[in-house]
């Protein structure tokens, strides 16, 4: 297996969020290429109702709006400025969601009404170096039809029924090429550090090299931890 990675990601995805983080250390060791791509779980989870969707929490659905409008201006900033300024604009964008202040409250819909809260994008694309204008893509409903085609085609690579994030290993150079394995997840709470990023990066690798490996699963999930979820770290969760 060569060692290229497509990370597909939604900045709305708390666990996203904290495999990306991880995902850049292993990069930082390891002689890995990263393309960072967009997958919306607003987009993933459409067929299913919207009272389904609020079981998890009234602003459950909302929160996946916020994402699919921060991948709008990363489609936009992509189209632009070419695909090398993504991975800059996700930290950016994650960072202005995860790493704010928590909200006064202390439990799970404190936590999840702050992620469904509307932001200003344009702090996060100066961050990244780009122009702020490109905040207007957030609104702009033309560019879902090209990430509703990417977040299928990340869908796909895994057989379907999955959330974030998507890690595709060995992706296609050109247009025809098969892609190499691809795996949702991992679903981790914090980032793991030094040797052990490696080894956990060492151990996904590997899971993905077996082409008859399907799934292994916890149902239980701690909340990821990050300033902005401090308060409900570790705590249990299935919002994926």
């Amino acid at each position: 297996m060569s060692d290229r990675l497509e990370f597909f990601f939604d900045p709305i995805c708390p666990f996203c969020w904290v495999t990306s983080r991880w995902v850049v250390r292993v990069a930082e060791k390891r002689p890995l290429e990263v393309t960072w791509r967009p997958v919306s779980l607003a987009i993933l989870n459409e067929e299913i109702s919207y009272e389904e969707r609020r079981k998890a929490s009234p602003d459950y659905p909302d929160s996946h709006v916020r994402g699919l409008e921060m991948l709008r201006v990363v489609h936009a900033a992509r189209e632009q400025h070419g695909p090398e300024v993504v991975a800059d604009l996700y930290t950016a964008l994650g960072e202005l969601v995860w790493d704010a202040d928590p909200p006064e409250g202390d439990d799970f819909e404190a936590v999840m009404g702050e992620m469904a809260r509307r932001r200003d994008l344009r702090p996060a694309l100066e961050r990244a170096g780009l122009p702020t204008d490109l905040a207007d893509a957030a609104d702009d409903t033309s560019r879902d039809d090209a990430l509703r085609t990417e977040t299928q085609e990340a869908a796909e690579r895994c057989g379907g029924g999955v959330g974030t994030p998507i890690l595709s290993f060995d992706p296609p150079r050109r247009e025809g090429d098969e892609p190499g394995p691809a795996l949702f997840g991992p679903v981790i709470d914090a980032p793991p550090e030094g040797d052990d990023a490696l080894r956990l990066w060492d151990a996904v690798q590997t899971l993905a090299q077996w082409r008859g490996f399907a799934e292994l699963k916890r149902t239980t999930r701690s909340f990821p931890d990050t300033p902005m979820s401090a308060k409900i770290a570790s705590t249990g969760t299935t919002v994926r």
